[in-house]
């Protein structure tokens, strides 16, 4: 096997991979270079961590963004058309249960949403219809733009300085997430309801500079097709996308940990892994790595300039989370008055009081971890996952890094008996959560997550908090010269979840493929033709 290909990129997260399908198809010859047994990064499912038999998603189970991408809206990679991959669109797409046992549903539908929160207040319920309407247009037009490069932020905020609702827009840049709640809705419930969503980017939502996220989720709430789940796992479409590169000519090498970016004359050459083997890429290295993964530590002494270094190292984390599977013999019921809590997407827990749901957050940023935890039963809709009759739990929740006792290596201390405190928590609102229903179970704590991926600094998904500051062309680091995704060494471009448009499953790296594609001299149309 050659060790010399047009391209290498380090790191097979679904970003890596989503620029290796764009450059295969424009005729690269593009190798993918990843340190796991499968490619997928964040994005994978894994057969057998519970319980024989039994499919997990270790990190992602809900492609949201995904949904809005070409991948998907058109096909155009032909995932779904020649790859199998295929989405289910479950109609309740959230419920909150609170601790006294109340439920609140957001429903791909609207108006059933609207009638949902008129059971706490008729006033929010005409107000939730208004912002949606309101927020549809907009969302559907920063979502189009998470596809393609960010524009420097001053040129962003100029172009929305041009128009009223542009202006509307970068006012909700600078305020909090529960700031603009808090001017549209009145009832408590609907306030956490609505901000425990919002949260998912995994940050405060009385952090400022996260105004914007409720424009996006509510905008994108009610709109087709809706928040989706692949069939047969999260990690269906890493493996549709790893099939897509093969069948072009690319090559996926696993197991195969990057150490160092071999540099030249200030200029990116290749690779070299943890076993001594060199990759080289003539054209280009794409480091799907994050960049305090990188630098210092894996180029040479002295070719990244002080300033830029100083700009990796404030690079700010927010929480994490402490995530385990289930396999469970039967599906968990729930207590509640609502029947279809049992049917929905992901059920989110959460406090009545908004002081204690305040303060909950308030702990998380200082290392003090407290239990309101997020269920998906993915069986439930997709029962390939597990054997017939049996059901597997995604069960998930917000934790510190460093916790306040110990730091992050606490963590490995406590792990066990902290994964059975969730579930204890979890009894009273779910009847049958005991051993005799319990087969196995599958422990991450935040420190696992990073080293299942170190990409995940600090154990963070996301790459970066989803700050204004670390927010579009600022993401991850503003005004670099070469462009976006770019770094200080030539021929070193960057992509993931540290880079614009950010967290989760959404195939983001649809828009770095745009910008190395260009500095390769050609275009994502040019490709597509191809």
């Amino acid at each position: 096997m050659s060790n010399t290909y047009d391209v290498v990129v380090a790191g097979g997260g679904h970003n890596g991979l989503t620029v290796a399908c764009y450059l295969a198809k424009a005729g690269f010859n593009t190798c993918v270079v990843e340190r796991n047994a499968q490619v997928g990064g964040g994005v994978v499912s894994i057969e057998g961590l519970t319980a024989p038999g039994f499919i997990s998603d270790p990190c992602s189970t809900i492609h949201l963004l995904t949904q809005y991408s070409p991948i998907v809206t058109t096909d155009e990679l032909g995932l779904m058309k020649n790859y199998g991959l295929k989405y289910l669109y479950p109609e309740v797409q959230m419920c909150i249960h609170f601790t006294d046992g109340t439920t609140l549903s957001i429903y791909k539908s609207k108006q059933k949403t609207v009638d949902a929160i008129a059971k706490y207040s008729a006033e929010d319920a005409a107000a939730y219809d208004r912002f949606c309407t309101m927020a549809q247009a907009g969302a559907s037009m920063i979502v189009q733009g998470f596809y393609s490069p960010a524009p420097p932020y001053g040129m962003f905020a100029s172009m929305m300085d041009s128009t009223d609702d542009g202006r509307e827009l970068m006012r909700f840049l600078m305020l909090s997430a529960q700031d603009v709640i808090n001017e549209y809705f009145k009832h408590p419930k609907v306030r956490i309801a609505l901000t425990r969503w919002i949260s998912e980017i995994m940050v405060n939502p009385n952090t400022k500079g996260t105004g914007v996220m409720v424009f996006v989720m509510l905008g994108l709430a009610h709109m087709e097709p809706g928040g989706g789940m692949p069939i047969g796992g999260s990690g269906a479409l890493s493996q549709a996308m790893e099939k897509f590169i093969k069948d072009n000519g690319g090559t996926i090498m696993v197991n195969s940990e990057v150490e160092h970016i071999i540099t030249e004359g200030g200029t990116a050459k290749g690779v070299r892994l943890t076993n001594g083997e060199k990759i080289y890429g003539t054209k280009m290295v794409v480091a799907d790595l994050h960049v305090q993964q990188m630098f210092p530590k894996m180029v040479d002494p002295g070719i990244v300039p002080p300033e830029y270094q100083m700009k990796v190292n404030r690079l700010k984390h927010s929480f994490s989370a402490f995530q385990q599977s289930l396999a469970l013999n039967e599906m968990p019921q729930f207590v509640c008055p609502d029947e279809e809590t049992n049917l929905a997407f992901l059920t989110e827990f959460a406090p009545c009081d908004e002081e204690e749901y305040d303060r909950y957050f308030f702990d998380l940023e200082h290392g003090i971890p407290h239990h309101f935890p997020l269920i998906g039963v993915q069986t439930m809709h997709d029962p390939s996952r597990a054997p017939e009759g049996k059901h597997i739990m995604y069960l998930y929740e917000y934790a510190p890094y460093n916790l306040k006792d110990g730091g992050a290596a606490k963590w490995d201390e406590i792990r066990e008996e902290y994964a059975e405190d969730v579930t204890n928590w979890l009894k009273p609102f779910v009847t049958n959560l005991d051993d005799t229903n319990i087969i196995g179970r599958y422990i991450q704590s935040p420190l696992d997550m990073e080293r299942m991926n170190p990409a995940f600094v600090q154990g963070d998904f996301g790459g970066i908090a989803s700050f204004m500051e670390q927010f579009m062309g600022n993401r991850p680091i503003p005004g670099m010269p070469g462009g976006p995704y770019s770094t200080p060494i030539d021929k070193l471009m960057i992509c993931g979840p540290q880079c614009h448009p950010g967290s989760g499953a959404s195939c983001g790296g649809r828009a770095a493929a745009v910008a190395v594609l260009e500095k390769l001299g050609t275009t994502i149309e040019d490709a597509l033709r191809g």
